[in-house]
């Protein structure tokens, strides 16, 4: 039974520390000018490359990997869109909302975490009312 909870938390902290790399990186590129296709390869990739597992070889993605898609939602969406190939691309303005959602997996033991981005410092209030009512919640 040790070995097991070594494991599971061994697995969950590695999750969490792929998840605040990536997720610290992507608030350096979230600006305006970025496109919603180039945030989530970016995320994804990140992903890929911290847990070791490309995800080219059939079940290496099982072993861990994106938890679920990147919800890269704009504005008055609320969440779970996600560029897709071959639709028209979304570019990142100056007076957008952009909310990030990621999870990330370490032998399905999921990481997941999401957060707001904004450019425009009309929005600061605003980012700071969510993040302190999550706070509450968490408290509670």
């Amino acid at each position: 039974m040790k070995e097991m909870d070594d494991d599971f938390i061994r697995d969950y902290r590695k999750a969490a520390e792929t998840h605040r790399q990536v997720r610290q990186y992507v608030q350096t590129i979230a600006k305006p000018g970025a496109s919603m296709s180039k945030l989530a390869e970016e995320i994804e990739e990140g992903v890929r490359a911290l847990v070791g597992h490309p995800g080219i070889e059939t079940g290496d993605a099982l072993k861990a990997g994106q938890g679920f898609p990147t919800g890269l939602a704009l504005n008055h969406v609320a969440a779970h869109w996600t560029p897709n190939p071959g639709a028209k691309e979304v570019i990142l303005q100056y007076d957008d909302v952009l909310k990030i959602d990621f999870g990330v997996h370490v032998n399905g033991r999921i990481v997941d975490s999401a957060f707001t981005v904004a450019a425009n410092p009309v929005y600061d209030n605003l980012l700071a009312a969510v993040k302190a009512a999550t706070n509450s919640g968490i408290r509670v």
